[in-house]
């Protein structure tokens, strides 16, 4: 199999971004592996989620948790829900084999919610693996610029 391209990559992160955008978070699970970790850090670039402070550091049953409660009407810090649009950009792709590959990537995340609008950039870095023919999602990193800062509860998944 050949090795991950950047334009793969790219339409990779641009479905998951428009997932979560349109709220069909269903869906955007399925684009993770089993053993699939998803972690803000918080202080900085963040090295080892088991040692240090983070924002959230999940594995797919907590992400699973995540998403129905957001999908069950019951988490009431998302009624209404937020409206979002995620600008992904400055894909690279770091490392790539036949059945693995890094990719970083840029971010801006525009939300809106009761009529107050907040800003997030950052940077993701994706751990992606070949199963079968698709690439999943083994890790997902979001390093916010501002994560040393105070941030508002984070009630919709970055």
């Amino acid at each position: 199999m050949p090795n991950l391209t950047r334009s793969e990559a790219e339409d990779i992160l641009y479905r998951e971004a428009r997932l979560l955008d349109e709220r069909r978070y269903r869906e955007w699970l399925e684009l993770f592996a089993e053993d699939a970790r998803y972690w803000i850090p918080c202080n900085g670039e963040g090295t080892d989620p088991e040692s240090e402070i983070t924002l959230v550091y999940d594995d797919l049953a907590k992400l699973r948790d995540r998403v129905e409660r957001l999908a069950s009407g019951m988490a009431h810090a998302q009624t209404p829900p937020s409206r979002t649009k995620r600008l992904i950009s400055n894909v690279e792709v770091d490392n790539s084999t036949s059945d693995s590959a890094t990719v970083s990537s840029g971010f801006i995340l525009y939300e809106l919610r009761r009529g107050r609008e907040r800003v997030f950039a950052g940077r993701y870095e994706h751990s992606l693996r070949r199963a079968e023919e698709n690439w999943k999602i083994a890790s997902k990193k979001v390093v916010l610029i501002n994560n040393d800062e105070v941030i508002d509860n984070l009630t919709f998944i970055v």
